[in-house]
Order: structure tokens, then sequence, then C-alpha cells
């Protein structure tokens, strides 16, 4: 049913798992990769006697899934509608100033902000002369018909494509790590909606998942349940982080346990603790356990 592309990128990942899904002479691109040239000298090698996919579903706006859709102009390009708004305020100036005052507010370190924005900057790039469309609820080439799943919390319109009893996830779901669930826009709970999507990912009963990085999934639920564990966890980590007094967002960012010291980590996996450790504080926060006084965090 479908090709797999390693496609590479940079970062500790190295690699996005992009789809060519074909059927009945028509064809399907799942995510694009980063915009590097080894990524298109394979899809352009790939796609050699292929004629080029008719539609390509992006799972979010990330740059390692969106990064080449210029090279499908002549294709019709899909992501979630609520991903359509996401980009068009992530390379607004609107955006520009609540990162530059939730970071100052915070005391973030301008490096992390300096990374957000190097990400942010190759999303306008990627996206130049393209036109994005909409998703509906069903997506079709030759006789396979998927299901198009909502599922936002790593991003605000992450979708998975769900057929018979598979699914392919994006960064929903990954194998050997947790998917970054970080605070990007003001008025959300990107936690909170990351959990609901992974309940409703498991009403599915699917036997496997495709992820965008790794290998498949095949016991979903029990690596659902992993990464709920590992959220409860880090809950769990920032409340006890507060039990001897109130502490600024990046005195807290600075407590957790990653998976080096905060020192030892890259611009953009320091982007990443930042922008996850705000995300697990707004949602203690709406939980009532606790509250933020003259940006300082404490215990109800």
């Amino acid at each position: 049913m479908f090709t797999l592309l390693k496609s590479p990128m940079r970062g500790s990942l190295r690699y996005v798992n992009v789809y060519y899904i074909e059927s009945n002479g028509e064809s399907l691109l799942v995510d694009t990769g980063f915009p590097l040239q080894e990524s298109i000298d394979i899809l352009n090698n790939f796609l050699k006697g292929k004629s080029k996919p008719r539609k390509v579903v992006v799972t979010h706006y990330h740059p390692d899934h969106l990064g080449l859709v210029s090279l499908f102009k002549g294709s019709d390009i899909y992501l979630h509608e609520k991903e359509i708004e996401t980009i068009n305020y992530l390379i607004s100036d609107e955006f520009e100033n609540f990162i530059r005052r939730v970071f100052s507010e915070n005391g973030i370190p301008s490096e992390v902000e300096s990374s957000l924005m190097r990400g942010r900057e190759l999303v306008r790039q990627s996206i130049n002369g393209v036109k994005l469309n909409p998703l509906e609820e069903t997506v079709e080439v030759g006789d396979l018909k998927f299901r198009v799943l909502w599922t936002p919390g790593h991003t605000p319109g992450h979708v998975c494509l769900i057929i018979e009893d598979k699914g392919f996830c994006g960064d929903h779901v990954l194998n050997k790590i947790t998917p970054n669930v970080s605070l990007l826009f003001p008025d959300s709970n990107p936690l909170r909606d990351y959990l609901m999507s992974l309940d409703k990912l498991l009403k599915l009963n699917l036997s496997v998942i495709y992820p965008a990085h790794g290998d498949p999934i095949i016991d979903v639920k029990k690596r659902v349940e992993e990464i709920k564990l590992h959220h409860e966890e880090r809950l769990k980590e920032i409340i006890d982080s507060l039990t001897s007094g109130s502490l600024t967002t990046f005195e807290i960012v600075k407590k957790i346990k990653w998976y080096k010291k905060w020192e030892e980590l890259s611009p953009v996996d320091k982007q990443l603790a930042v922008g996850e450790t705000l995300a697990h504080l707004v949602y203690l926060e709406e939980k009532g356990l606790i509250k933020r006084v003259n940006n300082r965090w404490k215990l109800y």
C-alpha cells in the first residue's frame, strides 16, 4: 500500500518518515521532509518515472513535515484548517510580540527565542508561493479512503490519517521518545488537548501506527499509556519543585530532569524544554493546583 522514504533532517532524530501511498494509478504523499538538499534528492530520485503525487497531506506545520511542500506546487496540498490558521498566526507580528512578552515575563534566555524564530522563518520560507488547502473529513486516493482524525496537542491542527485499523499519525505517538507538547500560543492548553487526543486515538483500537519518526508501533495501547505516564510524572516533578517555595518558569525548567543537563542541551532542545514546561504549568494552573503571582509559580 505504501513506500517509506527515510528523509534526512537536522537534529537528534536524524530522519523523518515520508509515506508515498499508491492506489489504482493515483498517489498520495504524507508529509514532505526537512528542507535539505539530501532530502530533496531522495524525493526526486524516488519519483523518477512516477507521476508526482496528486495529493500531499501534511500532518502538521513543523519544518521536517512541511519543509519541502514547494516541490509539489502542482499537487493539492492539505493541512487541517486549524493548522493553516496556526501557520498564518505563527508568521505574524502578533506571534512575535506574544513570544517576546511571555519569554521576558518568565526570564527565558534570548538563545531560546532565537531558536524558535529560526524555526518560524523556515516555515515562512517553506510556504512561499504555495497554496494550502483545508482538509475535509476524508482523503481519497485511488481505491483507498482515509479518515482524517484531528489530534491537537503537538500542534493545534495536527492530524492522523486512518484507514481500517491502521494510522499514519505524524508526531502524535512516537515509539522511542515522547512527542513535544509546547505552549506557543495565547489562551491555549496544549497538554490538555494532547491527552484528550490520545484518548480519542485509543478508542479506534488500531493494530498499528506508522509514525513520522522511528519504527511502526504495534502495541498502540501500551505506548499511549507509557506516554500518559510520562506526563503524569512530569506534572508531579513540577509540583514537587514548588514544595519549597515559589519559582519562576525558568527556575522550574532548570530543575526538571531532561535527558541532558540544561547547559548541555542544544538551542532547539532548550526551546522544546521551555515550551513543554510552560504547557505543563498552564495545565496545572487550569486544574487549580498551582497559581502565578508576579510571574512566580506557587502551590495553591
